[in-house]
């Protein structure tokens, strides 16, 4: 991709993104306009404090269910709904935003993956034991952020066949039991 090109919402999937904190510069306002706490709109959206906090501050991305309930919360009228694809598409890495989005599109996928397990395929736990080795290293919440993203991909995209082989001859990410866990429960999809 052409460096004067970028994607307008290239920073916003890393931590304190400009899209993340805009959009949870938007939802303060709408909190504090509704006289809500961020402890009181959590309880409201079943998500804590803390994690609330973390939105308003771009460093947690909301599911997309949580952007509507607090868009409704607030009283915000689709303000907050009318980000929710932006947001959606936040959750990703820019360099991988398009793949995505071919991804949903596609019928069929066909992949060959010799080192690792395919990411469609992936346990949490192989997941999180390769976004943990990626240098240069991650902080933790990109790691969850990435890791969540990541599980959400398969409810979205085509899924292998029933009669889909995986055979894993490197060991070399994560732990052995996390790739056997990985390995099996793709098996069994």
């Amino acid at each position: 991709m052409d460096v004067a090109m970028a994607d307008p919402v290239e920073s916003a999937a890393e931590p304190g993104g400009g899209f993340l904190r805009c959009f949870g510069r938007q939802m303060k306002l709408l909190r504090e306009a509704a006289k809500l706490t961020q402890a009181e709109l959590g309880l409201i959206v079943g998500y804590g404090e803390a994690q609330i906090a973390a939105v308003e501050q771009g460093r947690r991305i909301p599911k997309p269910e949580v952007v509507d309930a607090v868009d409704l919360a607030v009283g915000a009228r689709g303000v907050l709904m009318a980000m929710k694809g932006e947001v959606e598409r936040a959750r990703y890495p820019s360099f991988f935003r398009e793949f995505v989005r071919l991804e949903a599109e596609a019928v069929e996928l066909h992949a060959y993956d010799s080192q690792v397990v395919n990411g469609l395929l992936q346990s949490e736990e192989y997941a999180r034991a390769v976004f943990t080795m990626r240098r240069p290293l991650l902080d933790e919440d990109t790691v969850a952020q990435r890791v969540t993203a990541r599980l959400d991909r398969p409810a979205e995209a085509p899924r292998p066949t029933t009669g889909a082989a995986v055979e894993l001859r490197h060991r070399g990410v994560g732990r052995a039991s996390a790739t056997r866990r990985a390995t099996s429960a793709s098996r069994s999809a």
